[in-house]
C-alpha cells in the first residue's frame, strides 16, 4: 500500500513539474498611446538611412544616447522654441491632450512604435490633423542655428502606436535669396519599422538657417501620427567654426515671370461678432466669409467666399506680388460689413496688416485671419470692401 501512495505522489510531483515547464499563453497586446498615425520620408543625396541593429530584449528599441558634448542641437529640447503649425492653423506648444483634430505636437521620453516597439529616449509626437483639405503637413520651423563643419543630423523615424501611416518626413531650410525650402527627405510607410536616418549638413558650414522638420503624409490617408526618436545634430566638440554667412529666408519677384502662385489659410473668427457664430456655436465653424487679396503691387484684387458649411479654410491662386489679406462678413443694423484682417499675429487686436510676399509658383501657407476691427473698436485700417465683392 505503502509503495502505491508513493507510486501516485511521484506521479502527481512528475505532473506538477511538467505543467510549469508549459509555455505561457499568449499575453493580451499591449495597450498603445492613442491610434496614432505617422508620415512618411524622402532622401537626397547627402541623406543615409540604416537598419537597426537588433535589440537584445524583444519589443525594445535601443538607441544609444549621443555622447556627451556632440549635440550641438536638440530638437526635442527646443519643441516649444519652434512655431508649428499645418497648412490650415497654427499649433499650440505644449499640446493640449485630446485636442488634435487640428494637429498635434509633443515632446516625450517614452512611446511605442509600429510593432509594439517599446523606445526609451527623447521623442517627438505628432500628426497633421485628421479630416482636413488633402496635401496638409506638419511643418517645425525651428529658430536659427549657425551650421559648423562635420555637422550631421541625426534620428530614428516611424509610425506612432499602430497608425496606419504613409508619408515624407523631411529636415528642410531656406537656401540664400530662395522663395521654397530644399533640404532632405526620407519615405516611410507602416510596416518599415524603425529606420535611422541622417544627413550631412557640411554644405550648410558657415551658414546661419532656420531648419523645418516637416512631415507630409499621403493625400488619401488621414489621422496619421508619427515619431522622430531622438532627432539632434551631431557635432564634434573639436569642430571649428567658418565665417558665418546669415541665410534666412528671403523673397524677391522676378518682373518678367508672372506664373501664379498660390495662398492659402483659415479665418479666425474667435474674436469675431458673436452673432456671426451664432449659427454654429464654435468660433471656428462660423458664418461664412469674403476673402479678399489686394494686391498691392499692381492695386487689382482677388477674393474667394469660405464653405456655406462653416468650413474656415480657404486656398486662393493669385499673380505674383505683394497682398494684403482682408475678410468680411455681414454686418448688423446700419452697419453693413465687418472685417478681419492677417496681422502676422493671433491672437492679435487693433494690428496694422501684414504685407506677404507671393513668388511666381510659389505658395505662401498659414495666412491665418484672426483681428477682427469689432472687438478692437475699429482702431486698425483696413481696405473697404470692394463694391464687387458680394458677401455670403
Amino acid at each position: 500500500m505503502k509503495k502505491y501512495i508513493f507510486l501516485c505522489s511521484a506521479a502527481v510531483l512528475l505532473m506538477l513539474l511538467t505543467a510549469c515547464n508549459q509555455p505561457a499563453a499568449n499575453p493580451e497586446p499591449i495597450e498603445t498611446l492613442a491610434d496614432r498615425e505617422p508620415t512618411q520620408t524622402m532622401l537626397l543625396p547627402t541623406e543615409t538611412t540604416a537598419e537597426l541593429p537588433a535589440s537584445a530584449t524583444p519589443n525594445l528599441l535601443e538607441i544609444d544616447p549621443p555622447l556627451p558634448g556632440w549635440v550641438a542641437f536638440d530638437f526635442v529640447a527646443e519643441i516649444c522654441n519652434a512655431t508649428w503649425s499645418t497648412n490650415a492653423t497654427y499649433l499650440s506648444c505644449p499640446a493640449e491632450p485630446n485636442e488634435d483634430e487640428g494637429g498635434y505636437i509633443e515632446a516625450t521620453d517614452h512611446t511605442w512604435l509600429e510593432g509594439v516597439i517599446s523606445v526609451n529616449a527623447p521623442v517627438l509626437i505628432g500628426q497633421p490633423g485628421k479630416g482636413y483639405p488633402v496635401g496638409i503637413g506638419l511643418f517645425g520651423k525651428y529658430p536659427p542655428f549657425t551650421v559648423y563643419p562635420g555637422d550631421t543630423f541625426q534620428s530614428v523615424i516611424g509610425c506612432q502606436g499602430n497608425s496606419d501611416c504613409a508619408g515624407d518626413f523631411y529636415l528642410e531650410y531656406y537656401p540664400p535669396g530662395a522663395t521654397r525650402t530644399v533640404g532632405w527627405k526620407w519615405s516611410h510607410r507602416v510596416g518599415d519599422g524603425p529606420q535611422e536616418v541622417s544627413a550631412d549638413l557640411s554644405e550648410l558650414a558657415g551658414q546661419t538657417v532656420e531648419f523645418y522638420l516637416v512631415l507630409r503624409p499621403e493625400d488619401d490617408l488621414k489621422d496619421q501620427w508619427v515619431v522622430w526618436v531622438q532627432p539632434y545634430i551631431k557635432r564634434d566638440p573639436d569642430a571649428q567654426p567658418l565665417p558665418t554667412q546669415e541665410i534666412l529666408p528671403t523673397s524677391t519677384i522676378d518682373p518678367e515671370d508672372q506664373t501664379p502662385g498660390v495662398i492659402s489659410g483659415m479665418v479666425d473668427m474667435a474674436s469675431a461678432p458673436p452673432y456671426l457664430k451664432s449659427s454654429y456655436g464654435e468660433s471656428n465653424t462660423s458664418s461664412p466669409v469674403a476673402v479678399v487679396f489686394f494686391n498691392l503691387s499692381d492695386g487689382t484684387y482677388w477674393w474667394i467666399h469660405t464653405s456655406l458649411t462653416g468650413h474656415p479654410y480657404y486656398q486662393m491662386t493669385v499673380s505674383p506680388g505683394e497682398y494684403q489679406v482682408v475678410a468680411y462678413a455681414h454686418g448688423v443694423g446700419d452697419v453693413p460689413y465687418v472685417e478681419g484682417g492677417y496681422t502676422g499675429k493671433n491672437p492679435s487686436c487693433g494690428k496694422n496688416l501684414k504685407t506677404i510676399t507671393v513668388p511666381p509658383n510659389g505658395r505662401v501657407e498659414n495666412i491665418v485671419i484672426a483681428d477682427w476691427n469689432w472687438t478692437c473698436g475699429g482702431t486698425a485700417y483696413r481696405q473697404p470692401k470692394p463694391e464687387g465683392v458680394p458677401l455670403p
